[in-house]
């Protein structure tokens, strides 16, 4: 026999492996035929099938004069093949360099379908690797690409598929998780898909018994086969993680698909409640999104996110003195404040007039903005979008959903768990932020008026206090839900427990109350009712089959940007601080009192 150690990466492994012998017995014909290419592939030889039909498989080495050959033939009575007769020994060379004719794209899949399984990121250039150093086979970045997509396909079932059992699912949710809103809308003659929206009945208890009544808006473009854009409507919990309420796919971001998202996100808060929450929304205030909340939430604060405002300003101006005023007048308590800061903006720079009456501070502003946002001024679902968008984009539709699903389940059971380890009153984010007031409040002079009203003097400045009204003339309680250090001095001057006037939602009975309920599974597709045809207003019943929509990814790799060179001339880095945003320096060196 030849030796091929040079091009196996472990030749003796290799043989041992991939060894046959009469009387060595396969399932089916289809079995033989992988397990003899996996052979010719792992021993570096050519194969050539001489005959192959029901009932036998002859293959000899390709190379001339080599007598390598085996006869395979069905067993009597039984579908299973078995080895006939072989031939084992080369006496050709075999394969000299590392393409082989064997390795198919059928086989590229079948070899990674592994590890797409474990990480279902594993890129066409990573397989390529992959398979030379476990192999020593060298394979075209398109045959990659393609094996990746057939073995995701037979992982996880095709992107067409995945629309198809749309409806089914959705029916899956709701039979699984009572109370939970699943819906799929179709459109057109081909019932082609335009929108899906899931909120779990385990997500809207914990929003409207238990969560600040903070919601974020925010989208996410998808870039998988059929493209489509991610939409969700998030909450905060008491220990400012994200909460997602509701989450939708729909064809393409407009602002009819908006308007609708809104509609349905008004729908089920309706259902659930008698006493709708006076919300706070944050957004990017597109045009839909503004028209959208006016036309369905019309009593809701609707700011906007202060990174998007930030970032406008910043590119607009690209001075570093306006972004620290910038930042000082956004942080600004009281209006009087705030106009001082845009005095001193309008000293350097007329144009910041313009600016401020295309981005209203009624809308940002923490002296000017209505809502409570809970200390909460950019949008933290963007990130969560952006992951889930980029886990997801190669995954059909139903199992994206799941994906979903499954993180929110596992956010569901860990934080039930921390919950009941928690002993305090607050939460811990919460208990920090009180602590901290507490051991600033001794600097103050408390004077009572009343009952309920405190005079609190530091060098600085008064604040009056009124503590069962919670409010303080400095208005952090108000803008936070929690004491702030002048109401921190007047609660402890007369006995009264801090903690205790923290808004609800900041307590640790909140955060349980806000995961008690539970995320049931979804059976397997296999156990799903079969799907039909029907249409009723749009919305797709249980015996819908719904098409993928009409927009596609096109074919090619994605045109690169073309960068002028002036954008290589870039001006020097600016360190802005996480803390209290102004530039020059960072968190580490901020002089600002925590």
């Amino acid at each position: 026999m030849a030796d091929h150690s040079l091009t196996v990466p472990d030749a003796s492994l290799a043989l041992s492996e991939h060894a046959l012998a009469i009387g060595q017995e396969f399932p089916n014909v289809e079995t033989c035929r992988r397990t003899l290419k996996d052979i010719a592939i792992a021993l570096h030889f050519d194969l050539r099938i001489v005959k192959s039909d029901r009932s036998r498989f002859i293959a000899k080495c390709s190379k001339e004069g080599c007598p390598w050959r085996v006869h395979v033939a069905k067993c009597p009575g039984v579908p299973t093949f078995s080895v006939r007769t072989l031939q084992g020994e080369h006496t050709c060379e075999g394969v000299n360099n590392l393409h082989h004719q064997q390795a198919s794209v059928g086989w590229v899949a079948r070899s990674v379908e592994a590890r797409i399984r474990d990480n279902p990121q594993f890129k066409p250039k990573e397989i390529l690797q992959d398979i030379r150093d476990r192999h020593g086979v060298a394979v075209s970045y398109m045959q990659a690409w393609r094996g990746k997509e057939r073995s995701m396909a037979a992982l996880h079932g095709t992107f067409e598929e995945g629309f198809r059992l749309l409806p089914a699912y959705c029916e899956q949710i709701r039979k699984n998780n009572p109370g939970s809103i699943a819906s799929v809308f179709a459109t057109g003659q081909e019932n082609c898909f335009q929108r899906l929206f899931i909120s779990y009945r385990a997500s809207i208890y914990g929003f409207l018994n238990a969560c600040r009544p903070l919601l974020e808006l925010d989208k996410a473009l998808l870039k998988g086969k059929y493209l489509g854009t991610l939409l969700c409507a998030a909450a905060v919990d008491a220990d400012d993680a994200l909460f997602p309420l509701a989450i939708a796919i729909v064809d393409v971001e407009n602002d009819e698909n908006w308007m609708w998202f809104i509609s349905e996100l008004r729908k089920l808060l309706g259902v659930n409640t008698d006493n709708m929450p006076r919300l706070t929304i944050l957004s990017e205030r597109h045009k839909g999104i503004v028209e959208a909340v006016e036309t369905h939430f019309p009593s809701a604060f609707h700011g906007f996110c202060l990174q998007y405002v930030s970032e406008n300003f910043r590119d607009t101006f690209k001075n570093t003195k306006l972004v620290n005023i910038f930042w000082n007048a956004v942080y600004a308590l009281t209006a009087a404040e705030f106009e001082s800061k845009i005095t001193e903006m309008v000293e350097i720079s007329q144009d910041v007039i313009p600016w401020f009456q295309h981005f209203s501070p009624q809308l940002w502003a923490v002296a000017y903005f209505e809502g409570t946002r809970y200390g909460h001024f950019t949008l933290g679902v963007t990130e969560l979008l952006y992951n889930w968008a980029l886990e997801c984009h190669e995954l059909p539709i139903v199992q994206m959903m799941e994906h979903i699903r499954l993180q929110l389940t596992s956010w569901f059971n860990s934080r039930r768990d921390i919950g009941m380890s928690w002993a305090s009153i607050l939460v811990p984010s919460a208990e920090k932020r009180v602590l901290e007031a507490i051991a600033d409040a001794h600097c103050y002079q408390v004077l009572r008026a009343n009952e309920v009203e405190f005079e609190i003097v530091s060098t600085e400045r008064t604040n009056i206090v009124d503590i069962s009204s919670r409010v303080c003339s400095c208005r952090r309680w108000q803008l936070n839900g929690l004491p702030c250090a002048h109401a921190a001095a007047a609660l402890i001057s007369c006995g009264q427990n801090a903690h205790v006037f923290a808004e609800p939602c900041f307590t640790v009975a909140s955060y349980r109350e806000t995961y008690s309920e539970i995320i049931n599974p979804i059976p397997d597709k296999c156990l799903w009712r079969e799907l039909g045809v029907g249409t009723e207003g749009g919305v797709a019943r249980v015996d819908i089959s719904i098409r993928p929509p009409k927009t596609r990814r096109p074919p090619g790799r994605p045109k690169k940007k073309v960068l002028r060179v002036e954008n290589f001339k870039r001006p020097k880095r600016v360190v802005q601080c996480g803390r209290c945003h102004l530039l020059g320096h960072s968190q580490k060196k901020c002089t600002l009192p925590i």
